[in-house]
């Protein structure tokens, strides 16, 4: 464990926000960002993917194929507005759904993901090229893309401003960057209470939309836009529906388990699609009432998300920079 400061103005902050599993999140009062202090050392970080330890395991990732490829589609329109064609980068790609809709619609896709499971799942099952290593130049042989993407990833990085780089230097010339985070480090306090967990220490960081702006200018990237989508509508319905949603996983079979007392779990074989998928048709009114669920979060998360008011209040949101010509 070790004390850091604020990455911007190198400060140290007493204003402790958040409390979770042991650790304390401080939010710098003059930079707004809310980081972990004491957290834990890169290798403790990089075990918990390594060995499927984070809040969010393989299984779920790739079981949660309808509403990944929802959200995949909304995010695809935008990084469409901006690059059309050629190769596209994500890092941090979960199960690999994002990469799969940007194949469909001409792009090269390329992968990055530290959980050896879902890197096994994105090339053996939806053959795409995928490396299990943290970022570097090295990467698929040096090679360098056109548009980079990652999304809720930026609160995972042990180091913001030095992986922000390290993307600068995978792009090409005039690349396009684009990726989706949350808004917590402007986030009033008083909407604390809406979320049941903060994730800690998966989550080393949250930032504000300011933190993102400084951030960019900081790794040489020029801001071109930020969307914004409120999701206080869909905490409160996700809190409203929990009963619902209970009783629809109590109806769900269990997922076929993957051994959890394996030490390396990237030696696991046959992981598929049809693994985390419900058998025979009698269950198939079942999977149309949790798509139902899932769909009606992602209207309330992309469509009423944009229309509702924002100011102060939890978002999600979509940034998109060019890295500058040099």
């Amino acid at each position: 464990m070790e004390e850091i400061a604020c990455i911007f103005c190198k400060k140290k902050s007493d204003q402790i926000v958040i409390k979770e599993n042991g650790y304390l999140g401080r939010k710098c009062s003059k930079c707004e960002i809310i980081y972990i202090s004491p957290r834990p050392s890169f290798n403790e970080i990089i075990d918990l993917y390594g060995h499927d330890q984070a809040h969010i395991t393989a299984e779920s990732h790739i079981a949660e194929e309808f509403l990944k490829r929802l959200y995949s589609k909304h995010n695809l329109k935008i990084v469409n507005m901006y690059s059309k064609k050629g190769s596209i980068l994500e890092i941090g790609a979960g199960a690999g759904y994002f990469l799969d809709e940007a194949r469909k619609l001409g792009f090269k896709p390329y992968g990055v993901e530290c959980n050896p499971i879902q890197a096994k799942f994105i090339r053996d099952e939806l053959r795409i090229p995928c490396e299990e290593s943290p970022l570097s130049a090295s990467l698929f042989e040096g090679k360098k893309f056109d548009v980079v993407y990652h999304c809720e990833v930026i609160s995972h990085f042990f180091d913001p401003i030095s992986e922000f780089w390290k993307i600068n230097q995978k792009m090409k010339e005039g690349g396009i960057l684009v990726f989706e985070t949350g808004n917590l480090g402007e986030m009033d306090k008083t909407y604390y209470k809406y979320f049941t967990k903060f994730q800690y220490p998966d989550h080393l960081f949250f930032f504000s939309s300011n933190n993102l702006l400084h951030l960019l200018a900081k790794t040489g990237f020029e801001f071109i836009r930020l969307y914004r989508y409120s999701i206080l509508p869909e905490l409160i319905a996700r809190k409203a529906l929990s009963g619902i949603k209970n009783s629809i996983n109590s109806l769900m079979p269990k997922f076929n388990k993957l051994d959890k007392t394996s030490s390396d779990r990237s030696n696991i074989k046959n992981i598929n699609r049809a693994n985390y998928r419900l058998p025979g048709n009698k269950s198939i009114a079942i999977q149309i009432l949790k798509n139902g669920y899932l769909y009606l979060h992602y209207i309330l998360r992309y469509k009423i998300g944009r229309i509702a008011p924002k100011t102060n209040r939890p978002q999600t949101v979509l940034v998109v920079a060019r890295k500058k010509d040099r």
